[in-house]
């Protein structure tokens, strides 16, 4: 009965998640309260994930990884490698190559944060497609990444569950024999087949606003006939209009952005309108506003103090499921909303009742500076132009260099890789390349949260035997004869389950039937454990499979149906690769 009980959880909580109707963290954690009120788990094994080493170095990776690419070295050294942009696959093969020698290094997410907007300034330079660049370059930091046991944070959460079952953990190259052979594969795939299913776009939201700004502005002029002249927008009644919303005021030609309700409207004054066009009859209703039958300039609503920016929205943001206006966008994030692409298509509707989803992508006016910008947790912030520009000098390198001395240091045993990275955040404290604010910005709590309440999932399956149960019925389904077939089936069984959950939870979910599997086939434990991590791992089939893919989703003009396109082929590849070589190294060699 119990069996029964925590399966149909799972079940739920799976639909819950695929469905989006609320956060994965919140998903999972009433799945744990559900399982502690029928008494299947201890208040002591919900929290157990928390007291995991793997969570506590995913959280020092994450600062050393920030101190790096706030340090401004990777996008110098890339503005290089991509060199002058006459053949764009010679460009792609030189980005793919040397960010495989990056990521397995450091967490994947900072890499690719940092280097989109470079990409994409340099796609737009030099008139290259960015969609032909995006995609794989998310692709090869997932793939490299499985070199070393820090190149993903999935990697270390299969650390912490080795921990956790008093098996051996890996070390620091075990997952390379794995890693550089599908790194290889995948980069030829990416710059042959791959790159002639990629979509063919060029500009970004961005410039698709600032090209044509009529098709998401409507300019209203206040006349002398306007009854509210020297009358706040509140009591013109213009801050709650049913389709469309005051996004800017320009005045003598000085733009006003944002606005906020107590601004006083003056004669001559130039209102921008956020919305559908069509939506313009509305506006016309209102007695002394006229309608401009102009091209409108993007310079009346923008100045060096009000900038236009690219957003995407993460999977662990707050906003999901959030309506603009619910979440006050305006005074919460400090800028107005012009534009929400979803899908690579523009939503039509008033945008404060649109409900925002993960991977969203945003075109905002904003007064925020960089500083500003970089502490919005639930918002990836693309814009090259307000890129903060580092003098070159000691902390350009030194992050790089302790991260190299940490890694020595761990792979020949002289202190364990949890000391080493500790003692590396604690010198960059010291030096000053990091500091608190810096910390709360690079450490992402919702990541941490959902991997250490994913583990107590996986325990509620092992308290019950339902562990033992789905590995006895996977096995009589394949058969005991033949144990490729079963590492095939929980190959893709774990790879599923990443496409529609998450990494760190299909892991945990995964590793005690692993565990049970491995005894009832007489297979090496280690095995499977390097197999289900690189199958939690590897999902290159939808834009939610990882962490980058979601990132690089809007800014790429991507549809769904361009992940599925590119990433089934890869999945398959990488399936084939991680099953017979594993098998070959673990048990035939």
């Amino acid at each position: 009965m119990q069996i029964a009980i925590v399966l149909v959880t799972l079940v739920v909580t799976f639909v819950l998640m695929a469905m989006e109707v609320t956060t994965p963290n919140a998903v999972i954690l009433c799945a744990l309260a559900f399982l502690m009120l029928i008494g299947i788990l201890s208040p002591a094994d919900a929290l157990e994930g928390f007291a995991n080493d793997g969570l506590a170095t995913i959280a020092l990776m994450y600062i050393i990884a920030y101190s790096i690419a706030k340090s401004n070295v990777i996008t110098r050294f890339f503005d290089r490698v991509l060199g002058n942009g006459k053949s764009e696959k010679r460009s792609l093969l030189r980005l793919l190559t040397t960010v495989s020698l990056f990521s397995p290094f450091m967490n994947n997410t900072p890499i690719v944060s940092t280097l989109t907007p470079m990409v994409q300034k340099w796609c737009k330079k030099k008139n290259l497609s960015i969609s032909k660049f995006l995609i794989p370059l998310s692709y090869v930091t997932i793939l490299s990444g499985l070199i070393t046991v820090i190149g993903t944070s999935t990697n270390l959460v299969a650390q912490g569950l080795l921990s956790k079952y008093h098996l051996q953990q890996f070390g620091f190259f075990d997952f390379a024999v794995i890693g550089i052979p599908i790194t290889i594969v995948g980069i030829l795939y990416l710059v042959t087949f791959g790159y002639r299913m990629l979509p063919n776009y060029k500009n970004n939201n961005v410039d698709s606003v600032i090209e044509s700004p009529n098709e998401y502005l409507i300019e209203m002029s206040v006349s002398d006939d306007f009854p509210y002249i020297n009358q706040t927008i509140s009591a013109a009644g213009l801050r709650n209009l049913d389709h469309v919303f005051l996004a800017a005021i320009n005045r003598e030609g000085q733009p006003l952005v944002p606005v906020n309700e107590d601004m006083t409207l003056k004669r001559a004054d130039k209102l921008y309108f956020t919305g559908s066009v069509n939506e313009v009859n509305d506006l016309l209703q209102i007695p002394g506003l006229l309608p401009s039958t102009g091209h409108i300039d993007m310079e009346d609503v923008t100045n060096e103090h009000a900038h236009i920016v690219e957003l995407s929205i993460p999977d662990s943001s707050a906003l999901i499921n959030q309506t603009v206006k619910s979440a006050n966008f305006r005074d919460v994030y400090g800028g107005v909303i012009m534009a929400i692409h979803r899908d690579s298509a523009k939503l039509s509707g008033q945008i404060g009742k649109i409900n925002l989803k993960a991977g969203d992508d945003l075109v905002a006016i904003t007064t925020n500076e960089p500083e500003q910008l970089d502490t919005m947790k639930d918002l990836h912030v693309f814009n090259e132009q307000l890129t903060k520009v580092n003098k070159k000098g000691y902390k350009d390198f030194l992050p790089v260099l302790l991260l190299v001395a940490a890694i020595a240091v761990s792979t020949m045993g002289i202190v364990d890789l949890f000391v080493a990275l500790s003692v590396v955040c604690v010198i960059l404290f010291f030096t000053k390349c990091i500091n608190i604010k810096d910390v709360t910005r690079a450490v992402d709590m919702n990541v941490l949260l959902l991997v250490a309440s994913s583990y107590g999932l996986g325990l509620a399956m092992s308290n019950v035997g339902a562990d033992k149960f789905i590995a006895k019925s996977l096995t009589n389904i394949t058969g005991s004869a033949n144990p490729i077939i079963y590492m095939f089936l929980l190959y893709f069984i774990t790879n599923f389950l990443t496409a529609i959950l998450s990494n760190a939870a299909s892991l945990s979910i995964m590793f005690p039937i692993i565990v049970s599997a491995a005894k009832y086939m007489n297979l090496p434990v280690m095995m499977l454990a390097m197999l289900i991590t690189i199958a939690a791992t590897a999902d290159f089939s939808t834009p939610i499979g990882y962490q980058t893919n979601l990132i690089i989703y809007g800014p790429g003009h991507y549809k769904f149906t361009d992940y599925f396109k590119v990433g089934v082929p890869l999945n398959l590849i990488c399936m084939v690769i991680c099953v017979f070589v594993t098998y070959y190294v673990y048990v035939i060699f």
